[in-house]
């Protein structure tokens, strides 16, 4: 059986163009609140005809601050580790699709003049997609791609502006105030310009 595992796998293996490195600039928006920030996405694959296994990393780089009533900063952190599978046509014009799972958190989601509420997230089951376009010469990629991020386990912190709520994780709260919702997945939606290369 292993050897017949190895002469189906040798000529795939033989026609491995090596490992592909690329880091991608971008920006990425919540699809649920008016919250954005720009982005760094890197990778690492092997690269097979049609097929590229990678590990992806994904950075949101725009720090707001601290929640609060007044002058509170719009935008979002977070961070994602994922597996990923990608699938691509050959040739100097490629189209390619990728979906991954790893871990992930959405540390800070907040938008401008929230008064004192946003989002927080727990280290968690993170989920990424990308769809794209690249442009191939030797060694040199060039690409553009849309990315879809999904984190999970956030909740809402709030105080007295939209509603008052507490965290599940602080006690129980008087009969006036509610629990935040927590244990959410947050889809955020982004547009990268990507730079690789086969060293």
């Amino acid at each position: 059986m292993r050897a017949l595992w190895l002469v189906v796998l040798m000529p795939v293996a033989a026609h491995a163009a090596g490992v592909e490195l690329e880091v991608a600039p971008g920006y990425a928006w919540s699809t649920d609140i008016s919250a954005s920030a720009p982005v760094l996405r890197a990778r690492v694959g092997v690269e097979f005809p049609w097929f590229t296994p990678s590990i992806v990393g994904v950075g949101g780089l725009s720090d707001p601050g601290r929640l609060s009533h007044q002058g509170q900063r719009g935008g979002w952190t977070g961070w994602g580790l994922a597996a990923e599978a990608r699938f691509h046509t050959n040739g100097e014009d490629r189209f390619f699709a990728g979906l991954g799972a790893g871990w992930g958190q959405l540390s800070t989601l907040q938008i401008e003049n929230g008064d004192t509420e946003g989002y927080r997230g727990k280290p968690a089951p993170y989920v990424e997609a990308v769809i794209g376009y690249q442009w191939v010469h030797d060694e040199l990629r060039l690409g553009i791609e849309l990315t879809l991020d999904i984190f999970n386990r956030v909740h809402l912190d709030g105080d007295f502006g939209t509603r008052f709520c507490v965290d599940e994780g602080g006690g129980s709260p008087p009969a006036s105030v509610q629990f935040c919702p927590t244990g959410h997945s947050f889809p955020m939606v982004g547009l990268a310009l990507t730079l690789g290369f086969t060293p």
